[in-house]
């Protein structure tokens, strides 16, 4: 974990804490259901942090997942997340892909406008 500062005009960064993948057990995510970018990290001990979004959140979770998938092929239990957002092959999940994302909104939005205005009778 780093700690980001400002001094003067440089920025530095200091390690705060360091912990190892291989000893990672689960990744709490604690509200799948809503915006909150809290969640915990359960090594020996439990360790509490804060995201910056939950955007961020579900992008650090999907860095350990492929990190550990490539380096250590164990069993990674994460709880409480999405899995809509936590699978890259899914349209919701890619940085790349907001544009799709907003067209298919749009499209849902236009569809559900059209059946409004179409007359029942």
């Amino acid at each position: 974990m780093v700690k980001h500062l400002r001094v003067d005009q440089e920025e530095k960064y200091e390690i705060v804490e360091k912990w190892l993948l291989k000893d990672l057990q689960m990744i709490d995510g604690k509200e799948a259901d809503t915006d909150n970018p809290c969640f915990d990290m359960h090594f020996h001990q439990v360790c509490s942090l804060a995201a910056h979004s939950c955007a961020s959140k579900y992008s650090f979770a999907r860095t350990l997942t492929k990190l550990n998938a490539r380096y250590l092929q164990k069993d990674l239990k994460i709880v409480n997340f999405d899995d809509t957002y936590l699978n890259d092959d899914s349209i919701w999940s890619s940085n790349n892909k907001d544009c799709l994302v907003l067209m298919r909104i749009c499209f849902y939005a236009f569809n559900l406008l059209c059946l409004s205005l179409w007359p029942l009778s």
